[in-house]
């Protein structure tokens, strides 16, 4: 067959690699580089990812790719630290003796988180919660209100998708609960993501796949299979669904009006040059501020002369996405600033993601794509397609794989 895959991201690579085995493809990428959210920019003789990225113990399908890279040798892995930042004071929050302090919340509801979070890691089952219970009903009856109200909405609602806790899906949120994310190990590859992006890259033109990039998709015609003037038989697109509805002719109404209604949060980050560490927290929640988080990438990765954070606002970062670098600068570095004053700032950039991740509401599941479409040769993957699962590399790799392997046997 010849497929072609629309964007040049992990999902797109990953899937183009084993899809070459049996077919003719091409992946088509808008930009001059690959790796989609995992890019990259240049900072003197390294390379920085311009998002937060790092990985954890039990991505199996990304620690494959990078030990095929040969980036898997002699890694660091890391117990990190988190805090929450709140009214100009920061708070441990990583393990049982921290949580005790935490007066941020009261005693009895210390006491509640306790027990909500041993509920979450041993009885709780995602899977076999209902896809439209809300998470705010969720969170009250199990976690009590003052935690929901002072926590996880600030945490889910408020800095994630800038929506309700009644509109957002309590099996997507127990699902990234149960998956541990703060508790596990952490690493990122000395020689960075691009290396493994290279690799893949590198994988799918030996193997025979073409890459043509900077392309402007003009036309996706779907009744005579064709992207512009290049013929297909399978299509797989990994491109935001806003996007590929923009191009798409001969899309069925009632399908599009149905994945049309996937909504996507934005994400503007501020990377920063710092003098020093700005503590030992790699994971710094922020409530009640103009940013949500601020990582410390220089934790994990002590590779560059300054000290990296990534420092970031997702719900309500589109008001954002078209003021001046300078502004953003100014708003986001004040925030760290207050909370770390005695650290030097002595460089930043600003990168925007319109597309960040999609919004998983209580009714995702009535209206997500699936991988298989109803139209004939029309295949989706990317983080769109992976609800409940928690949005990182690693599902964005295995969904690559899996819907690769649907379209081989198809």
């Amino acid at each position: 067959m010849k497929v072609i895959i629309i964007g040049g991201g992990l999902a797109g690579l990953s899937a183009g690699i084993k899809l070459t085995e049996n077919n003719e493809v091409i992946i088509l990428e808008k930009t001059n580089s690959l790796g989609g959210l995992a890019g990259s920019f240049d900072y003197k003789d390294m390379r920085i990812p311009k998002h937060y990225h790092h990985i954890f113990a039990h991505d199996y399908v990304t620690h494959k790719y990078l030990k095929n890279a040969g980036l898997f040798e002699n890694v660091n892995w890391y117990k990190i630290k988190m805090c929450i930042a709140v009214d100009g004071k920061k708070y441990d929050f990583t393990d049982p003796i921290s949580l005790m302090k935490f007066n941020y919340l009261s005693i009895l509801g210390r006491v509640r988180y306790g027990l909500f979070g041993a509920y979450a890691f041993t009885f709780m089952k995602p899977s076999k919660m209902n896809d439209d219970l809300d998470a705010l009903k969720w969170l009250n009856k199990y976690a009590g209100k003052e935690v929901t109200e002072k926590l996880f909405y600030n945490l889910y609602a408020r800095n994630k998708f800038n929506i309700p806790l009644s509109r957002i899906s309590a099996k997507q949120f127990a699902n990234r609960i149960k998956a541990k994310e703060a508790l596990g190990k952490f690493m990122y590859p000395k020689n960075g993501l691009d290396k493994m992006i290279d690799y893949m890259k590198s994988e799918f033109v030996k193997k025979g796949g073409i890459i043509k990039k900077n392309f402007e998709i003009k036309k996706i015609d779907l009744d005579n299979k064709k992207v512009n003037d290049i013929s297909y038989d399978k299509i797989l697109v990994t491109i935001p669904i806003p996007e590929f509805l923009k191009v798409a002719k001969g899309v069925p109404f009632d399908y599009a009006s149905r994945i049309s209604k996937v909504k996507y949060c934005p994400c503007v980050t501020v990377v920063i040059g710092t003098d020093k560490l700005l503590g030992r927290h790699y994971w710094i929640n922020v409530f009640n501020e103009r940013i949500h988080m601020i990582m410390q990438h220089s934790i994990l990765a002590d590779l560059y002369d300054d000290k990296i954070s990534w420092v970031l606002r997702y719900g309500g970062s589109e008001e954002d996405l078209d003021l001046k670098d300078g502004d953003i600068i100014e708003a986001y570095t004040a925030v760290v600033k207050k909370y770390f004053p005695e650290v030097e700032i002595k460089w930043s950039l600003v990168f925007r993601e319109k597309y960040a991740e999609p919004v998983y509401d209580k009714d995702y599941a009535s209206y997500m794509p699936n991988n298989k479409t109803p139209v004939e040769g029309l295949y989706f993957a990317g983080i769109a397609t992976t609800y409940p699962k928690i949005r990182n590399m690693n599902t964005v790799l295995m969904e690559g794989e899996n819907v690769a392997e649907l379209i081989n046997s198809s």
